[in-house]
């Protein structure tokens, strides 16, 4: 996988709408790049887990990512589902519950800093706390703008500390 590009340097922005617009627009690509990751993660997991209907399942997993707290349960309970209509034994479901464990800790911790915060000039542990802390107050309303409106915040922080 190619390494994100930077987008921010050093230099403050001289339009910071503009630079916002763009902000924006480098985060929409990053939410498709994990939901593409998100789709591949539960293909490879509920394969080895041997979840019935994997494929349709890992795809529907990667279009519901974009849902906050809600989107990542449903590839969880279809996985389940057709386990449990498969006639699989306990051992297979707590291996799709670990597997799907695993898939979320790695894009809490690890994808979703990685692909939306250098990208968008904010440090990991920065945007980890601004997504924690935003759904915590905020529900999944609050997890969804988290990241963009920290990264607006920053350019117009960057412009009005070089204007002063």
């Amino acid at each position: 996988m190619r390494e994100p590009e930077i987008v921010m340097i050093s230099r403050p922005p001289d339009n910071p709408f503009r630079e916002s617009l763009r902000v924006l627009g480098i985060y929409i690509r990053a939410q498709v790049i994990i939901a593409i990751v998100d789709a591949v993660l539960y293909a490879l997991a509920f394969a080895f887990a041997h979840v019935p209907w994997w494929p349709a399942i890992a795809a529907i997993g990667g279009v519901t990512s974009f849902l906050p707290h809600i989107g990542p349960l449903v590839p969880l309970a279809l996985a389940a589902l057709a386990n449990l209509l498969a006639g699989h034994s306990m051992e297979d479901l707590l291996i799709v519950f670990g597997t799907w464990t695993a898939i979320q800790v790695i894009g809490w911790i690890w994808l979703t800093p990685w692909l939306l915060g250098r990208p968008l000039g904010l440090k990991p542990l920065p945007v980890f706390v601004a997504l924690l802390a935003a759904s915590l107050a905020f529900g999944g309303l609050g997890f969804f703008l988290a990241v963009p409106l920290l990264a607006v915040a920053n350019v117009f922080w960057r412009y009005f500390r070089r204007t002063l």
